[in-house]
């Protein structure tokens, strides 16, 4: 198991010359609702992540699940902030491109996970650039839902050029390659940091958790079997570690 983030991690961090601080949104920076575009936002932790994306010599950013088009509801943060959604496959900025075959896989897609959903009240598709995903947080049957989840994983390991994520009461179909860790790995290899910090709290983050090695510090946020080397109990600490870490950052930048 990781060991617990500490005051002294977040100092040796604040002390280098160019430093990486990438955030995970749901789970991380705001809690989980039955309406996922009405969140609990923690808002120590998204004013500190914004604080430091201001400091010099540190970036700062949002690596999400979600779409952008998503995050301009449920997140107020802006530039300077990176913002990058849809696990890594959707950078600001870029065009969503998909050829044939990939648009014809997510139709497929659709179909099967609406066909799903339709079994229980409260589930629903929600349509990404490059997913499908069915929710069943809001299906009061937990026993349905998790058949209803074994039935989309079924479903999708079946629609070529499909892959299949499984979250927290969710299940992504995705026509993306891209990862949480190949875009981590590649923004590092571009921006060359000298430390990067990343926290997250879902098995979606455990891809971004595996290209970090020391000093780099990944933390999962709650308690479960992950390649993190460091962790927090919950939202509320990511924002108070957030919150150290940017007013130790800006202590170290300004002389």
């Amino acid at each position: 198991m990781p060991s617990p983030l500490t005051h002294a991690d977040l100092d040796a961090l604040a002390q280098v010359d160019n430093l990486l601080v990438i955030s995970d949104f749901d789970g991380t920076l705001a809690g989980f609702s039955t309406e996922p575009m009405n969140v609990p936002v923690n808002e120590a932790g998204v004013q500190a992540l914004g604080r430091l994306a201001t400091l010099p010599r540190t970036t700062a950013g949002i690596l999400s699940g979600r779409s952008l088009e998503q995050l301009d509801v449920v997140c107020p943060l802006r530039s300077p902030v990176l913002r990058v959604g849809s696990h890594g496959a959707e950078p600001e900025g870029a065009p969503i491109l998909l050829n044939d075959a990939q648009r014809a896989a997510l139709d497929a897609a659709d179909d099967e996970l609406t066909r799903i959903a339709a079994r229980a009240e409260g589930s629903f598709v929600e349509r990404k650039p490059f997913q499908r995903v069915l929710h069943t947080r809001a299906v009061g049957d937990r026993a349905l839902a998790a058949d209803m989840a074994n039935a989309a994983l079924t479903a999708g390991a079946q629609i070529p050029g499909i892959g299949v994520h499984e979250g927290k009461a969710v299940i992504e179909l995705s026509v993306a390659t891209a990862t949480k860790g190949s875009w981590l790995r590649e923004f590092m290899a571009a921006t060359t940091p000298d430390a990067t910090l990343f926290l997250g709290d879902d098995t979606t983050d455990e891809t971004a958790f595996a290209v970090l090695a020391e000093p780099n510090i990944g933390v999962k946020v709650g308690r479960a079997e992950t390649a993190a080397n460091r962790t927090v109990a919950g939202i509320s600490e990511v924002g108070h570690a957030l919150e150290y870490l940017a007013e130790a950052r800006f202590n170290a930048t300004r002389v």
